[in-house]
């Protein structure tokens, strides 16, 4: 794995846009309308995962498979670092043009974190350390061969190495079973608002 560095601005649009583009044409299962529930429109979508991806990489948080850039992985927590305070209020202000006003990103966020909170205030709330994978995508065109597997992998070893567990929360039932066949555990399916499920996730620390 590769920490990304040295990108200019049309690097960083490229990565924005391919993960865009990943979430935005997913075909979610009957019954769950994940994020596009949320943000409608292909160009909020972009600007929606540009102020993430852009967060993530100026914070030294963004990785990728290879010099091929196959897939991209945004991780934070225990000894790795997380989102500096600059850089999340940039990414707050951009979220919320890309969701429409403060209102609608009020709205989401409740959403987000009900029917009993995410797995990351639980854990936190219970003291326990964790590595959190925010955002694990595989390019199209590499899709298949392996790279998820590579990735989690990659995660799996940096926090046997801490001691610590690896979460994170997904918003389709597809997505949820893949991660299960590469290593998690479904903690709970939370239901958050019509068409709307959250996944959370949780590989324990390996004691």
């Amino acid at each position: 794995m590769l920490k990304l560095a040295n990108l200019d601005d049309e690097e960083l649009n490229t990565i924005s846009k391919e993960i865009a583009d990943a979430f935005f044409d997913y075909p979610y299962q009957k019954g769950d309308k994940g994020l596009v529930k949320y943000i409608s429109r292909r160009e909020d979508m972009f600007t929606y995962i540009r102020a993430i991806i852009t967060a993530a990489y100026k914070s030294g948080l963004l990785y990728t498979t290879s010099e091929k850039r196959e897939g991209y992985l945004f991780i934070a927590g225990e000894g790795i670092g997380s989102i500096g305070l600059i850089q999340g209020l940039k990414m707050i202000s951009a979220e919320k043009k890309a969701l429409g006003g403060w209102k609608n990103m009020k709205c989401f966020i409740s959403d987000c974190f009900s029917d009993g909170g995410s797995i990351e205030t639980r854990m936190k709330k219970s003291k326990q350390k964790f590595i959190r994978i925010e955002v694990l995508v595989v390019r199209k065109e590499f899709q298949k061969q392996g790279f998820m597997r590579k990735m989690m992998e990659y995660v799996y070893e940096l926090a046997d190495q801490k001691k610590v567990s690896v979460i994170l929360d997904t918003d389709d039932e597809d997505k949820s079973l893949r991660y299960q066949h590469l290593g998690m555990k479904l903690d709970r399916v939370r239901n958050c608002s019509q068409d709307f499920h959250m996944y959370d996730l949780i590989r324990p620390a390996i004691e």
